[in-house]
């Protein structure tokens, strides 16, 4: 077994200390959930930072941007979660699109719930981009998002569409691929 290079594996403390966090959130009290889901939705947008290679940024690149088209208590709570964090060596942005055209700039974009209805719209405008599409509503994988969550017996957990991701020119890491309940595989239908 290759060892780990020392960011993938602070990484990989990273994502045990997330899963922590998801168990956690199943033993909130039932008022407390959805604040809970969202903390742990926000820790696994941070820590998926983490996980997946982006193109390299031309030089003087701006922000990272984690852009979050949700309800604003997730927004709130990704803000918490990505406070004076970094990724891929800049600092972390929360960023709020206003229209679909401008998440281009962003690295992660995230659809939430509330934005069901015009997830094909943002997708189409970011698609074989570099961004790393995460949303949270049923069939977001099998219409071209790239990470899907969802809630399985009160934990989060969330499935990969690897081959979209790879079209955008991602690279999801195989220490990833094995915490997700399903995968779309590179060249998968």
């Amino acid at each position: 077994m290759a060892l780990l290079r020392p960011a993938r594996r602070r990484a990989a403390t990273c994502l045990v200390a997330f899963w922590a966090i998801a168990v956690a959130a199943r033993a909130a009290p039932p008022q407390r959930t959805s604040t809970a889901e969202d903390d742990v939705k926000a820790t696994f947008l941070f820590n998926f930072t983490k996980f997946v290679d982006w193109p390299a940024p031309p030089p003087g690149a701006e922000p990272f941007r984690l852009c979050v088209v949700a309800e604003p208590a997730f927004a709130a709570s990704v803000d918490r979660i990505i406070a004076g964090e970094t990724a891929q060596g800049r600092p972390l942005q929360r960023v709020t699109p206003t229209a679909p055209d401008a998440a281009r700039t962003c690295q992660v974009l995230f659809l939430g719930r509330s934005e069901a209805a015009h997830a094909d719209r943002w997708m189409a405008a970011v698609r074989h981009t570099p961004v790393l599409i995460v949303g949270e509503s049923p069939g977001f994988c099998d219409r071209g998002g790239h990470i899907n969550f969802f809630v399985e017996g009160n934990h989060v957990r969330f499935d990969v569409n690897q081959d979209s991701a790879s079209r955008a020119g991602l690279d999801i890491s195989a220490q990833l691929l094995r915490v997700a309940r399903h995968v779309n595989p590179r060249g998968g239908t």
